[in-house]
């Protein structure tokens, strides 16, 4: 597979800023001395932009491993992928047919509409069907014969764009395919296994214990969203307002499923999340609680330590991310010494630091390590936890033993019921299902010491 041209553009960009940094500290270096408060700030700034574009970097090549995934996976299955050069609907620029137009044409078999967007209805409805074989490449097939599509490619690059903003978490866990034509899923565990012993004497029985199975399984989540828009601003639009709407809902799409994700209580259709699933938790109780102490109970650092010998004494391997609400990583970025000195800083190496942090200071995302393990903030992480109002709390856990399968997003319109509104109902929406392989690769820490920091 050739690399994907957008990545190789990103890493022309970087190595033209590398360049820059490195002749920025090329004086400095040579003269021995410390940056100057101009080449500081300039430094500061070209730190953050490569920053930037090795982000960009890692989300463009983990959807096309993704897409790549996937492709396998039908290919598998005998599916044909079809890459069409000229793209149907392009991105908004003011010119060229609009997807939602097209899609409301057809449902209404309204020529009023379709004159509106540039062909009859028949041309219509091989556009939406040209790029419903196109989309083969990214999973979704028509659903029904009620005007239902699935959204031009572009449009969900977008939607994918928007959606990771807004789910930290679930981008985490390993991500599946979610098959149709199913309403659960399974997979089998070993309950109890076989066992092994010293053999007392030669020619005696060895120990014979037989395994005992049972599985695991997750029903299927069903989530979705709509938007009733006027025929007024169907008619007479003068702009494409597709990415406004799927771009709303997508948003808010996004963050219900983060949320499941995180506390789905696994009742009234909802996933079974993190906070469910946990196989440890640890209670963080005092009423002073500090980042760092001597005094275990009131230490935040001590209970992140304990969480993780939890994973590792249960799971007998590490943890992988460690997630909190950006208010309690904030909490931790403000611990000083008894010098006043930070115990967390950007990118360097800081006599006795407690943790390291990303620099460019994000709002979501990895934002640094703590105990060699990543530190992500999820501003989707409950707040009132623990039955409480002010506590949020943190999750210490495996993200490779959580399987999160997922469904292309679907769109559809109707206007049945809305004749007499003179408007169409746009809807969004997919199915996931959530699988925890191991309880014991999830803590949990939950208390009083969690109570809203005062930032």
């Amino acid at each position: 597979m050739s690399e994907n041209p957008l990545i190789v553009a990103l890493h022309e960009q970087r190595d033209a800023k590398q360049k820059e940094l490195d002749g920025l500290l090329a004086a400095p270096t040579a003269e021995k001395r410390n940056l100057t408060d101009d080449e500081s700030s300039k430094f500061d700034a070209l730190v953050a932009e490569i920053d930037g574009f090795d982000k960009r970097t890692a989300e463009l090549a983990e959807l096309d491993k993704r897409k790549a995934t996937a492709a396998e996976a039908r290919k598998a299955v005998g599916v044909e992928v079809v890459n069409e050069p000229n793209p149907v609907y392009r991105k908004a620029d003011g010119h060229g047919p609009s997807f939602f137009k097209d899609m409301a044409a057809l449902h209404l078999n309204d020529r009023t509409i379709a004159g509106a967007n540039a062909g009859s209805v028949d041309e219509i409805r091989r556009r939406l069907a040209s790029a419903q074989e196109t989309r083969a490449n990214d999973m979704t097939s028509v659903a029904g014969a009620g005007g239902e599509f699935a959204p031009p490619a572009w449009l969900v690059e977008d939607f994918i764009k928007l959606a990771r903003a807004g789910r930290v978490t679930a981008n985490l866990l390993n991500s599946q395919v979610l098959p149709r034509g199913i309403s659960s899923i399974n997979l089998p565990a070993v309950s109890t296994g076989a066992t092994a012993a010293v053999q007392a004497t030669q020619g005696t029985a060895v120990s014979d214990t037989a395994m005992t199975t049972t599985s695991v399984s997750s029903g299927i989540t069903t989530i979705a969203g709509k938007q009733i828009v006027s025929r007024q601003l169907i008619d007479q639009s003068g702009i494409p307002f597709d990415t406004v709407i799927l771009g709303d809902l997508a948003a808010d799409y996004a963050k219900k499923l983060d949320v499941a994700v995180l506390a789905g209580t696994n009742a009234s259709g909802d996933l079974k999340g993190l906070d469910s699933a946990a196989g440890n938790a640890v209670t963080f109780t005092t009423t002073q609680p500090l980042v760092v102490s001597t005094t275990n109970a009131q230490s935040f650092y001590f209970q992140v330590i304990s969480a993780i010998n939890k994973v590792q004494t249960n799971r007998f391997m590490s943890p992988s991310a460690i997630l909190m609400h950006p208010r309690r990583w904030n909490w931790v970025l403000t611990a000083l010494d008894s010098q006043n000195r930070p115990l967390v800083t950007p990118n360097t190496i800081a006599f006795n630091g407690l943790a390291d942090a990303t620099s460019g200071a994000p709002t979501e995302g990895q934002v640094g390590n703590l105990l060699g393990v990543p530190v992500y903030v999820d501003a989707n992480v409950s707040t009132a936890a623990n039955s409480s109002t002010n506590q949020d709390e943190v999750y210490v856990l495996r993200t490779s033993d959580s399987w999160l399968y997922e469904t292309a997003v679907e769109s559809a319109s109707f206007d049945a019921t809305y004749a007499d509104q003179a408007s169409i109902l746009f809807r969004i929406l997919g199915y996931a299902a959530l699988l925890h392989r191991y309880s014991k690769s999830i803590s949990t820490i939950k208390g009083t010491g969690l109570v809203d920091p005062g930032l």
